[in-house]
């Protein structure tokens, strides 16, 4: 049996419901015809060397707005980074005066998707804004200013407006004509979704400085992209607000960069904008890393093409996308127009390999550019139905889930654990998603690979360890692991779309229990929050710029026993028992840096020190009997 216990007075929130499980729920696919290859074992190999232990506090649980208190920073303020004997290269910068020149040029908003093309519907010149952008950017920029998030300096001048080229009746904007707006109100989301045919969607960027959320939802908005970055000098300060609004609202979500390819390499560009949001997972909810490369928008650097030649252009989209591909394991989705891409590329075919999210604000794509025969994406409109630019997806949600889940590049899965020394381990694919649990009750964490809701169980930290092979899950299922009937001994389960599906032995068969917890953007942690000796679930999730985190003390009532921000939106959850007091407590990844906090009454960073690479994938387990709960990392 899956855990008893009596139910604990709770915070029950919208998203958070104890449900039985649906008859047949937990009915696993298939055994497969044959088990995947795994790498044959590595020496072990050191790792980075961690930093001092330091301290720092985060806000106390439940507290909705950063506190003003020196002592007490915000939690998405970056905490201090320790001292290591190994520090990764920085990323190289521009001249600072050169970027200095570049803020300003950029100003408080950036550019925006699509930014271009709506200057060449409304004044035939892709680097002549009109009187109507130029009146929505002031007014944008005050918002940004008003909230304290924009330097007044960098403001867009009002006197500017008055000598904005007048819209060309030839070249006006204008929707769609299937698509009508309604005073007051978003249209009828049932046009745009007819006329388009697919799942409906958005991106936004500063110029969006108060999206309504929960209204593109209901107008049928299912994912969003947001602007992360542009050059090396810009990064949207609403960012993690947008991303978490998207992800609250149940949107999937992507982020994706301006490019100015004239300023830096396709490289450094790449590692900003990974640095500052691109970073993608493989959880269902997060689109790929997208490169929004297209009409320059600023005369001052050049011609629509950045005064660059087809074969510079190439290879700088060639080293941005090298670059995002080693860091994210994924290729970026491609951003453009087919009259640009032929412009300032030679209509090379060179990318076919990428998604593409082509723009055409017409009652069809058009021809592509050359090597697509597809598109992933097309941006339709910038007039509506939603707030910044709308989208579409030609397929289901199932398969947009299944596009944004996509598959790492492949190829053989290292995992390093942090001990004394460092040791390291060849298991599995960088494709498959890991879990460390102590399957064999010896008071040792050892691996598992998740594959296509196959489970590689590995019961110990070396090569010649007996690997357990078994079916359970489904593709797309996140791998969880535990104790949940206290046994000692830590068995598997799987969270899917806000359900737990969980099991007491580790074979093939139907959950032993299941219940609703959560959303399906959510992250699952798992732990002993109240020391019974029981495992049980947790989540956690983006809020405004912060992580929140909910935890159960049930798998039978599983209502809120703990509600707290912990950490920025953008930092990786994670959760053990650091001390070794039988509490399990949570924490957060942010680049290779660990914050890991002792207790949820008085949250503060206990541990902070710097283990692995900023791209690596974080694990924790216990490494050797009878100590805590440490971390490690695949890559």
């Amino acid at each position: 049996m899956i855990k008893q216990s009596w139910p604990l007075p709770a915070l029950i929130i919208a998203t958070v419901l104890a449900v039985a499980a649906p008859a047949g729920a937990a009915v696993l696919p298939p055994e497969p015809t044959s088990p995947p290859a795994y790498s044959e074992p590595a020496a072990p190999e050191q790792a980075p060397s961690p930093g001092p232990t330091v301290a720092d506090r985060l806000p106390v649980p439940g507290q909705s707005e950063p506190s003003t208190d020196t002592a007490e920073p915000s939690p998405n303020t970056p905490l201090p980074e320790p001292s290591a004997t190994a520090t990764p290269e920085p990323t190289p910068t521009a001249d600072p005066e050169e970027k200095k020149d570049l803020e300003s040029l950029i100003g408080i908003l950036g550019a925006k998707m699509g930014q271009g093309l709506e200057r060449i519907e409304d004044t035939r010149d892709p680097q002549v804004p009109g009187a109507e952008e130029i009146a929505e950017r002031i007014d944008a920029e005050q918002v940004l200013i008003d909230d304290d998030l924009a330097d007044p300096s960098l403001a867009t001048s009002p006197d500017s407006a008055s000598g904005a080229a007048s819209p060309s009746p030839a070249g006006s904007k204008a929707a769609p004509a299937s698509f009508t707006r309604v005073s007051g109100q978003g249209p009828a989301i049932s046009l745009a979704a007819d006329w388009t045919g697919g799942i409906q969607g958005m991106d936004v960027s500063s110029h969006q400085p108060s999206v309504n959320w929960g209204n593109a939802w209901n107008q049928g908005a299912r994912y969003a992209y947001v602007k992360a970055t542009e050059a090396t000098s810009y990064t949207n300060p609403l960012f993690s607000r947008q991303t978490s609004g998207a992800a609250g609202a149940g949107m999937l979500h992507g982020a994706y960069h301006f490019a100015i390819p004239s300023e830096s390499s396709g490289a450094t560009q790449a590692n900003y904008f990974i640095d500052n949001g691109g970073r993608w997972t493989a959880d269902g909810n997060t689109l790929p890393p997208l490169l929004d490369i297209e009409y320059n928008p600023y005369p001052q650097l050049g011609n629509t093409c950045y005064n660059m030649s087809a074969d510079q252009m190439i290879a700088w989209v060639r080293d941005f996308s090298a670059t995002v591909a080693a860091r994210t394991g994924r290729v970026p989705m491609i951003y453009t127009t087919t009259d640009w891409w032929r412009t300032c590329t030679g209509n090379s075919s060179a990318f076919a390999n990428h998604p593409l999210h082509i723009a055409s604000y017409a009652d069809s794509v058009g021809t592509l550019p050359n090597g697509w025969g597809n598109y992933t994406l097309w941006q339709y409109s910038s007039t509506g139905p939603f707030e910044g630019d709308s989208n579409v997806y030609k397929g289901t949600l199932t398969q947009l889930r299944d596009f944004a889940r996509g598959s790492r590049i492949s190829g053989p899965a290292k995992i390093y654990y942090r001990g004394n020394p460092v040791a390291s381990l060849d298991y599995g694919h960088t494709t498959d998603e890991f879990v460390t649990c102590d399957w064999d009750g010896d008071g040792i964490s050892s691996p598992a690979a998740f594959r296509d809701g196959v489970w590689y169980i590995r019961n110990g930290l070396t090569g010649n360890s007996p690997v357990t092979e078994l079916k359970y899950g489904e593709p797309g299922d996140r791998p969880i692991c535990g104790d949940w009937n206290g046994d000692g001994f830590d068995t598997l389960g799987v969270f899917r779309n806000g359900m737990a599906y969980l099991r007491n032995s580790n074979t093939t068969g139907r959950a032993d229990g299941s219940f609703a917890f959560g959303a399906a953007y959510d992250v699952p942690l798992v732990g002993d929050w109240n020391r019974d000796g029981f495992d049980t679930l947790g989540v956690a999730r983006m809020e405004g710029s912060d992580k929140r985190f909910y935890l159960t003390d049930s798998n039978i009532r599983p209502g809120v026993s703990q509600s707290f921000i912990y950490g920025s939106a953008m930092d990786t959850p994670v959760a053990g028992d650091w001390n070794n007091d039988g509490f399990s407590t949570v924490g957060v990844q942010r680049g290779n840096i660990w914050y890991l906090a002792d207790n949820h009454a008085n949250l503060g960073a206990n541990t902070a020190f710097m283990f692995g690479d900023p791209d690596d994938r974080p694990l924790t387990g216990r490494w050797s009997p009878g100590t805590g709960t440490s971390v490690g990392v695949t890559r």
